[in-house]
């Protein structure tokens, strides 16, 4: 499943920095939500990530939120820093 995960810089660094996004790690559904949201938080930076198919459904959310509770690798998106 592709969910789109917004972060703004600070996150996005450590992110790189670390290699991995720590858990949960929360998702939307649909590039239009994680827009929306993205506008409402100010945080600009959208990523595209692929959730296990069983990834759970976040409370509220309109049902359009998934996260998972494990770390995710994100050395194959940005190489090695």
């Amino acid at each position: 499943m592709i969910v789109y995960h917004v972060c703004g810089a600070n996150k996005l660094r450590r992110y790189k920095q670390s290699g991995f996004i720590k858990p949960p790690i929360r998702g939307w559904v649909t590039i239009q939500e994680a827009e929306r949201f993205s506008k409402q938080t100010g945080r600009p930076i959208i990523l595209r990530l692929k959730f296990p198919e069983n990834a759970k459904v976040l409370e509220g959310h309109r049902g359009m939120a998934r996260y998972i509770e494990t770390p995710y690798d994100v050395r194959d998106l940005f190489g090695k820093t």
